[in-house]
């Protein structure tokens, strides 16, 4: 919070008085085209600081490791405060070529007086004792601060006036650093081989700006004509429209593509097959699905109560003679909630059901792909069966199985990976249970490797995505981009002129700090809408990972089965089962953290 509040401080300081300041080194009317020259290029300049901030602060911040992190924020933040120290030395510098006017007093706090005074004296006012009304509220305060203070003021109130619409721009546009970052978190990142973060997106904005400043009215190489700062004004107001325009159009396309968690009054069924044999499953009421060897199906919205929940699988399963190939049983479900269940086999070879804790499976905020770790078996307290999951990175996370697993079935918290390959290594005190594999996630899944032991040896370890990576690729966020750029030459460029070229001489920080102002008032827009969740919506699909169904399952008056229809739409969209083959284990020293404990 000090440092917010530093942050504030120095930016309430800085961004009215900069641009007035800059203005203030030209002579009016004769410099007028310099001046718009001068306002592109300080936003120019403005756009390439965050250009270059949003890519080096990232760089830094994953490519070193500092205080035993992952990450090293110390230096992200220390590296721009450098600059900043800098940047301070540069301008002290060229003081002496500096056209510097002196102020007489404290205009903002005899523009805050004045105005205070003459709305009391407009409520107290009584036509029988202070004669005929005033023409304008602030006339009321002439005889205290004098005719030409008031004048000014007349001016900037009609300024601030045009200002009322401004704020809802900016709440369109600084949705950027938040609401679009979520939005590119569900989105394919892979650029020619490179993972992108969605964080790092953000450059794409001051980029445009770059580009096409020079190429906007005022710039060194215009294209369109130029235009009054109003018309500009109002054509970047429909070209952030626009562009939000594409940005709902995306958010549908994302919303449609994306397990969804079930309604309030629904549930939704996970199945996740470790054998290495299709198998048939069948919910009472609900109909059945075949799940392929090693696959993965999703069966939502199903509603909320208690189903009767069959499996079949081959008497040869895998060339394995099963004891007992059909299991039924009871499964009680919860509401807004996934209930996975674990298809597997236990050591005298039946085939069972194992059950997870109810999960939705939601993706990560930052668009990292999200691993959980699932351990089958008897464990008994002497074995301490550890699983370490290690990153191409050499980060690590260590799950130990708790002793006494309830229902023969322990799993971990969720771990967040970096997109790309990882090893998994297995452990126990007594040397039984060893096995090492590995995997790969892409941004945006949520997985489960499920570890399972047979006899006192692991039998099996199979990795799902119950929800599977990002399907759309980047390239699909790029037009909306394009649009909010160049709304915002147009609008804030000609606002920032605006606001000094009709400002009286002495207000002219006045109605640049009025035009900043207007950025925070979008932004609080932005937090009451969100809060309020007054446009919330909930769109519920039903996924299969390559599995065919035998008797469709479709909602209350559809024709068609929606696993069948997902299926026949994208089924190239899906990745296929990752089957991880158990191996010798390493015996590389690796430093490990601890992730979950019993």
């Amino acid at each position: 919070m000090i440092g917010l509040a530093l942050i504030a401080t120095g930016t309430g300081g800085i961004k009215p008085c900069v641009a007035a300041f800059g203005g203030d080194q030209f002579r009016l009317p004769e410099d007028s085209q310099q001046l718009q020259k001068f306002f592109s290029t300080f936003y120019c300049t403005v756009n390439f600081g965050g250009f270059m901030g949003m890519i080096v602060t990232p760089a830094l911040r994953r490519g070193i490791m500092c205080f035993g992190d992952d990450a090293c924020y110390a230096l992200g933040f220390g590296f721009p405060a450098i600059l900043v120290l800098i940047s301070i030395v540069i301008f002290v510098m060229g003081k002496p070529w500096y056209k510097i006017k002196q102020p007489r007093d404290n205009i903002t706090l005899k523009f805050v007086l004045c105005a205070w005074y003459a709305i009391k004296k407009r409520i107290r006012y009584n036509k029988n004792i202070d004669g005929p009304p005033r023409g304008h509220w602030l006339d009321y305060s002439i005889e205290k601060y004098g005719e030409k203070l008031v004048s000014d003021m007349k001016v900037v109130c009609s300024i601030l006036y045009l200002y009322l619409p401004v704020p809802i721009f900016w709440s369109l546009f600084d949705q950027q650093g938040s609401r679009w970052t979520f939005q590119a978190s569900r989105l394919r990142s892979e650029v020619f081989g490179v993972t992108l973060m969605p964080d790092q997106l953000q450059v794409m904005n001051p980029a445009m700006v770059l580009l096409m400043i020079p190429m906007c009215p005022g710039g060194a190489w215009p294209l369109l004509p130029d235009l009054s700062p109003l018309h500009k004004m109002f054509a970047g107001g429909i070209l952030a429209a626009m562009s939000f325009v594409c940005a709902g159009i995306l958010q549908i396309s994302i919303e449609r593509s994306t397990l969804q968690p079930p309604g309030h009054e629904q549930t939704g069924l996970v199945a996740l097959n470790t054998l290495g044999c299709p198998v048939e499953l069948s919910v009472s009421g609900e109909g059945s699905a075949r799940v392929d060897a090693r696959g993965t199906a999703l069966l939502s919205p199903l509603p909320h109560r208690t189903y009767d929940v069959t499996v079949i699988c081959p008497r040869d399963c895998s060339g394995r003679i099963m004891k007992r190939y059909t299991v039924r049983t009871h499964l009680k479900t919860v509401a807004g909630m996934f209930m996975p269940i674990i298809i597997g086999q236990n050591s005298d070879d039946e085939v069972s059901l194992y059950f997870m804790d109810p999960g939705t499976f939601v993706k990560s905020l930052t668009g990292k792909p999200k691993l959980k770790v699932v351990y089958i078996g008897n464990t008994g307290p002497n074995k301490n069966v550890t699983i370490n999951v290690e990153t191409e990175k050499r980060l690590n996370d260590i799950y130990y199985v708790s002793n006494s697993p309830v229902d023969h079935i322990g799993e971990s918290a969720y771990m967040c990976l970096q997109p790309g390959k990882f090893e998994w290594r297995a452990t126990s005190a007594d040397g039984q249970v060893s096995g090492s594999g590995e995997g790969d996630v892409r941004a945006g899944g949520v997985y489960v490797l499920c570890v399972r032991e047979r006899l006192d040896r692991l039998d099996a370890a199979v990795l799902h995505a119950p929800n599977p990576p990002n399907e759309l690729q980047l390239a699909w966020i790029v037009p909306q981009y394009l649009l909010v750029s160049m709304a915002e030459i147009m609008f804030a460029v000609s606002g920032l002129e605006f606001s000094f070229t009709q400002a009286p001489k002495s207000m002219k920080t006045i109605t640049i700090a009025a035009w900043y102002m207007s950025v925070a008032i979008g932004n609080l827009i932005v937090i009451l809408v969100a809060q309020t969740k007054i446009f919330e919506s909930r769109v519920l699909s039903v996924h299969s990972a390559k599995t065919s169904v035998s008797r469709p399952y479709s909602e209350p008056g559809s024709t068609e089965s929606c696993l069948g229809r997902m299926e026949r739409a994208r089924p190239s969209a899906w990745p296929a089962h990752a089957v991880v083959h158990v191996g010798t284990p390493s015996t590389t020293d690796r430093r490990t953290t601890t992730l979950a404990k019993d």
